[in-house]
């Protein structure tokens, strides 16, 4: 699924629970080098933090391609206890503490599509 920047906080995805899944964005640099830029997510359900990942996505040079990312594989729970509604809070940063996006979106585990 493509969001573009403005419809990210509206967004809810919907996974069978147990499937693998990534997450991807794509984006540009435009005129400085990024370095070390970081994605990082939390994952809460009922305001408890189930989960939280860091991944380093690495630094660019600027460039009129677009550029992207994509996580590693991970996978979703699985059980009746783990059916429902997630919040994730997800945010790129760089190595000299730069927010460049932040975004909050939900996660809806089910036991069909």
């Amino acid at each position: 699924m493509q969001l573009d920047k403005e419809h990210l906080n509206d967004a809810v995805f919907t996974i069978k629970e147990g499937a693998a899944y990534r997450i991807r964005f794509d984006f540009h640099v435009q005129r400085e080098i990024c370095t070390g830029l970081k994605y990082k997510q939390k994952v809460t359900r009922h305001s408890i933090t189930v989960d939280r990942d860091t991944f380093m996505v690495g630094s660019y040079a600027p460039k009129m391609e677009l550029q992207s990312y994509t996580t590693p594989l991970d996978e979703a729970p699985s059980g009746v206890l783990h059916r429902g509604s997630y919040k994730v809070k997800s945010q790129v940063t760089d190595d000299d503490g730069n927010d460049w996006l932040t975004w909050t979106w939900t996660l809806e585990i089910s036991k069909d599509w």
